[in-house]
């Protein structure tokens, strides 16, 4: 089955690129992965292990109030990934059908101020990536959109 994933970070645009998905995937019949990347380096292990109870804990809100904007939900999975960013997502798109992110700023309408981790994958990454600018209304489903 193919496979939306969606990075996410706990901001409003973050929850919007994961409705964007969840209301895409019973069109594009994919299942939706939420992946949020903590870079725990240097942290001792009792901050590390809060930071990623915290990330969880935010993981599982953001899916849940996804889910509750489906009349039929997709199929989803979520994981939090310690690691660096760019190097996790990256490796994400290689089982991926579709990346989506949410970007917090635009400069233009034709220049989004993309994030590093949502540019490099834009550039390097192993399926298309689909970026969600702040400032878009609620998403609506893309009936044409259909991936293989």
């Amino acid at each position: 089955m193919p496979l939306i994933v969606v990075g996410v970070d706990g901001s409003e645009q973050s929850r919007k690129a994961l409705v964007w998905a969840f209301t895409n995937a019973e069109l594009m019949r994919c299942d939706v992965r939420a992946v949020m990347v903590v870079d725990t380096s240097g942290m001792d292990a009792a901050l590390r292990d809060a930071r990623l109870r915290d990330a969880e804990q935010t993981v599982a809100d953001l899916v849940a109030a996804a889910t509750g904007v489906c009349a039929h939900p997709p199929e989803v999975s979520s994981a939090v990934v310690e690691g660096d960013p760019i190097a996790v997502m990256l490796a994400e798109t290689h089982g991926a059908s579709l990346m989506v992110f949410g970007a917090r700023r635009m400069t233009s309408i034709s220049n989004p101020a993309l994030g590093t981790v949502s540019l490099a994958c834009t550039r390097h990454g192993a399926c298309p990536v689909l970026v969600i600018p702040e400032g878009v209304p609620d998403v609506q489903p893309c009936a044409d959109l259909v991936l293989a």
